[in-house]
């Protein structure tokens, strides 16, 4: 099975978007492509933060409480809350400069109105659009490819796929220590996975509890789930929760990097994860390459559950 691939440059890096056959309507796959390629401009130019001219640059400019927002914009929006409320208040979209979040803080205070047509917030208080743009981003892109023999969307370290031929997409769980062998391979056919590390990103990654930088004894969490948006969340909160707590924010499953470099693969359903709303205690203390869709071929051998030594690459599945 031959993939069309593009590759689109936005959101600050490189989205890569592959996919196959034609569409039930009629759409072949080029230009599948081309559609999908439009909408990530639209949607870079609506959620960017970094763009001074974009709908959310705007939003988080102005100075009323309540503001008309398109229904794209909407989209990210619904998402803060149940976010936050599913990781329990570790993962925060919203910022104030001067102050930390604090679990069950300021997204709470950020409410799209009943037709969804505007959203209510406390003047000063901004929308970090961020890993759940990107989550989204992916989502929305796959939304677009559904009923397609196969398709991928590779977001800066969040991938979705999936495809009516329902085939593999093995991925490589590389080594954020930079070791050159993979750490864990995790099978991908019909969802998305989403990773969030300390050892790459400038400036850190703020733990929303004190607004310093995370050290949670997590390098790295690696998150499987049924949408971008779900996966990027649960990857972000088992990071930040550390290891005592972080498979309770895997059930679909994912790998955890620990700072000694042990690496412990998360079985879906391990462990239950926390009630909608619980507040994770206060501390006390990416990449993604997907692998071409391939023809099914002989079972894979099991990857190994602990291996000491944790972003994604893509192998080609066995033919």
């Amino acid at each position: 099975m031959t993939e069309h691939e593009r590759t689109v440059s936005c959101f600050g890096g490189q989205v890569l978007l592959r996919t196959s056959g034609e569409h039930p309507f009629g759409r072949h796959a080029p230009v599948a492509l081309l559609l999908a390629e439009a909408l990530l401009r639209r949607i870079h130019d609506t959620m960017s933060c970094f763009e001074p001219g974009s709908e959310l640059s705007r939003l988080n400019g102005d100075p009323r409480e309540l503001v008309e927002v398109s229904p794209l914009l909407a989209r990210l929006l619904a998402a803060v809350r149940p976010a936050g409320l599913l990781s329990g208040g570790l993962v925060d979209a919203t910022v104030e400069p001067g102050r930390p979040a604090g679990v069950g803080g300021r997204r709470r205070s950020v409410a799209l109105s009943a037709d969804r047509r505007a959203v209510r917030r406390p003047p000063g208080v901004r929308i970090d659009s961020g890993g759940l743009a990107k989550g989204l981003a992916a989502d929305l892109v796959a939304e677009r490819f559904a009923g397609h023999d196969s398709w991928v969307v590779e977001c800066m370290g969040d991938l979705r796929a999936g495809g009516t031929a329902g085939l593999p997409r093995p991925v490589l769980v590389a080594d954020p220590f930079g070791g050159p062998d993979p750490l864990d391979v995790l099978e991908l056919r019909d969802g998305a996975i989403a990773t969030s590390g300390t050892t790459r990103r400038a400036g850190g990654l703020l733990d929303p509890r004190d607004g310093l930088p995370a050290h949670s004894g997590i390098v790295q969490a690696t998150a499987l789930a049924p949408t971008g948006v779900e996966a990027e969340m649960r990857a972000k909160a088992a990071l930040l929760a550390g290891p005592a707590l972080a498979a309770r924010h895997l059930p679909h499953g994912g790998v955890l990097v620990l700072e000694d470099r042990t690496v412990v693969r998360v079985a879906p359903g391990a462990a239950s994860p926390p009630p909608a709303g619980e507040p994770v205690p206060p501390r006390a203390v990416a990449a993604v390459r997907a692998a071409p869709a391939a023809e099914p071929g002989p079972a894979r051998a099991p990857a190994t559950a602990r291996a000491p030594r944790a972003a994604f690459h893509p192998t080609p599945a066995a033919a």
